[in-house]
């Protein structure tokens, strides 16, 4: 018996020891893989796109660098994927700064009354969060500011004539230059009833508050809106003896008819405990409940490079949420999911309004098939 168990745990201990060699080293996911052509809709044909207009007004200077970035990369990928070829970006910037169609942003403040103020109170013995917190509104409203006074002397340089825009295509050589303006990219939360993106308990008190109540008028009024339905469904739904029992006492002399009842007078606190405790369920349920989103409003603009005659423009906004709580919330992920997605339908309503006597289709898993109208059977 001794010599079954001694058997057992050494093979336990060989199993777990092969289990601990095969986790060692490391696991690899690829999150972008390279963009493979799939049809020669653009026959090489090179296309230089232009920095995109920013209408938006809130952000950092990174954050303004790091959307155009993630454009311009959906954008090349997409034409790559229609057989297009788009010139080196980094070169586009460097030719537009040469000629001054486009310049550096010169960051000065200047030693303004916002500045002298920011310094002050960081200088204060305030702790670090509300140091963090001042200067991050003072920059805000400094940005402002400065964007109100500097808007229209900024608009001009993103105009371009006819003559700048054959320039360009005749210094790359390309065929299409595009243009566009980013009008909205935002991030926030959804205001979803999809129980499978916010939860169960977040999804029943969510309806049954805005069934009741309607919308209320902010998010205080709305979290007192189910702590309510929460208070009440659990002070008429909670059983009456628990937590807490009745005592039972005897009515009457057992001789003449007595019996023994159960006392009711903890009923009442009882029902007290289950409607705070409705009450509490659906505080909690509002603090979760939680559906990122992602909005991304794009208009884009492709001139002929040898004429500077628009040949097409058109608009797209796309909204990316998770689909379940499951899904990836985080608010950059989304931004650069929907970013790729406005790209890839908008260039491929470019890519058909280009085509013509030619049949194009897309199968379940995206793939283009590009054939002659004429070689397509009519039903």
């Amino acid at each position: 018996m001794k010599s079954l168990v001694y058997k057992s745990v050494t093979i336990a201990m060989v199993v777990a020891f092969a289990a601990l060699c095969q986790s060692c080293g490391h696991s690899t996911v690829e999150l972008v893989s390279p963009v493979v052509p799939e049809t020669d809709i653009g026959n090489q044909q090179k296309v230089v796109i232009l920095p995109f207009a920013d209408y938006t007004t809130s952000g950092t200077p990174y954050d303004y660098w790091w959307r155009n970035v993630m454009i311009m990369e959906a954008l090349q990928d997409e034409l790559k994927r229609y057989g297009y070829h788009p010139v080196m970006e980094e070169d586009v910037i460097a030719y537009l700064l040469e000629r001054g169609i486009i310049r550096e942003k010169e960051i000065n403040l200047g030693e303004g009354p916002e500045i002298q103020t920011l310094r002050e109170e960081i200088a204060a013995e305030w702790s670090d969060t509300i140091k963090a917190e001042i200067a991050r509104a003072l920059y805000h409203n400094l940005s402002l500011q400065k964007s109100e006074e500097k808007y229209w002397d900024e608009q001009r340089l993103i105009a371009l004539d006819h003559s700048t825009v054959k320039e360009i295509g005749a210094r790359f050589g390309a065929k299409y230059i595009i243009r566009g303006r980013i009008i909205e990219i935002d991030t926030g939360r959804d205001d979803s009833f999809n129980p499978v993106q916010t939860g169960l308990l977040p999804f029943f008190f969510k309806v049954g508050s805005r069934t009741v109540f309607g919308i209320a008028e902010s998010d205080t009024y709305e979290m007192i809106d189910k702590m309510a339905i929460g208070g009440l469904i659990g002070a008429l739904a909670g059983p009456s003896d628990f937590p807490i029992e009745g005592d039972e006492e005897i009515e009457g002399h057992p001789r003449f008819g007595g019996a023994i009842v159960e006392s009711n007078a903890w009923s009442g606190f009882n029902a007290a405990i289950w409607g705070a405790a409705g009450a509490g369920a659906a505080y909690l349920a509002h603090k979760g409940g939680r559906v990122d989103k992602a909005v991304v409003h794009l208009r884009i603009v492709v001139q002929d490079a040898e004429t500077g005659e628009i040949v097409w423009a058109n608009r797209a906004e796309v909204k990316t949420t998770p689909k379940s709580v499951y899904g990836e919330h985080d608010a950059r992920v989304l931004m650069a999911r929907a970013i790729e997605d406005a790209a890839a339908t908008l260039m491929q309503s470019f890519v058909l309004s280009q085509l013509e006597g030619k049949y194009v289709t897309y199968d379940r898993y995206g793939t283009i098939s590009v054939l002659p109208k004429s070689a397509v059977k009519k039903n």
